[in-house]
């Protein structure tokens, strides 16, 4: 897409999605193409997670993050080895050229046998949950689940553009290295300057992620041009973008585009999942030297992220 072209996130159907192999819907190809190749973001509307689902396990992250520090502090991510449980603000950097981040999150990850041979791996370290919120804990896991199917069908269509097998991914992300998070954004403080972000300009790390919003505006992507544009949807809507993992993997076929959330005089919400394959995935086979695996990859990602892990 040239810089001067009409810059447009488009919209997807779900529905038109799952039977994108119909030539009825050669239109929804197009669009997904465009996503993954230019824009790096597009929209799904109908998906099979309704808002007022969203909306309810929103309403119990809120009910957290409003618990005092004491609280929350019992479940606090900086008194583990890995990324589970609640992150205070500024407890992560995703851009070393700003300020930690200004905004509190709650992260879980997969649930996992005692028995397995992953089970030593921070990303897939046990979760932790506060004791007087049994369902939080369980509506996170309902919605984690839901997220992974969704996740998958997006890459198995991927594929097809990528002109890969349709089930291609489906084997490798049987146990995903998937996140969910809940992000607080506090009311941009007066003290906040032109390095102070509530998460800073970056890439995202992984293969696939799904932003759930209450649709107020705050998410902000880099176009071609260089200049940001302001990106919204509607309730209900999955925001979805690609990261640098897939790009990777995918010998850059797969764009990666800069995003941002710089803050207003509102509280913002938002549930991001993280959709990554298994950690013994290889993403890149080299001949002289070791294959590059994805939990390798994520792991440098992340220990340089959390601020609690450097």
């Amino acid at each position: 897409m040239s810089k001067n072209k009409k810059y447009t996130i488009d919209t997807i159907d779900f529905n038109s999605l799952v039977k994108i192999n119909d030539e009825n819907h050669s239109k929804t190809m197009l669009y997904l193409e465009k996503a993954i190749k230019e824009t790096g973001f597009l929209v799904l509307k109908n998906s099979p997670i309704q808002f007022q689902t969203c909306k309810k396990l929103l309403n119990q992250y809120k009910l957290f993050f409003k618990k005092p520090i004491k609280e929350k502090n019992k479940v606090n991510m900086s008194l583990t080895n890995s990324n589970r449980g609640w992150g205070a603000s500024k407890s992560e950097q995703v851009n070393r050229d700003y300020n930690p981040d200004f905004k509190e999150i709650y992260d879980c990850g997969p649930e996992i046998n005692s028995n397995h041979k992953f089970k030593n791996l921070p990303y897939y370290a046990k979760n932790i949950w506060p004791d007087d919120m049994p369902e939080l804990k369980n509506l996170a896991k309902n919605f984690y689940d839901e997220c992974n199917s969704i996740g998958i069908i997006i890459l198995n269509k991927i594929a097809k553009i990528l002109k890969l097998s349709d089930t291609y991914f489906s084997d490798k992300f049987d146990l995903p290295m998937a996140l969910l998070r809940c992000n607080f954004y506090p009311e941009r403080p007066n003290w906040a300057q032109k390095d102070d972000y509530g998460i800073a300009p970056h890439t995202d790390y992984g293969c696939l992620t799904l932003l759930f919003t209450e649709g107020d505006p705050g998410l902000e992507i880099k176009i071609l041009d260089g200049t940001w544009k302001k990106i919204t949807s509607k309730k209900g809507d999955i925001i979805v973008n690609f990261g640098d993992m897939l790009q990777f993997w995918s010998n850059n076929k797969v764009r990666a585009t800069q995003h941002r959330v710089i803050g207003t005089n509102k509280c913002r919400y938002s549930i991001p999942f993280f959709f990554n394959p298994r950690h013994d995935t290889i993403i890149k086979k080299n001949k002289n030297k070791p294959d590059v695996l994805a939990g390798e990859y994520l792991a440098y990602k992340y220990d340089t992220t959390y601020r609690h892990k450097l």
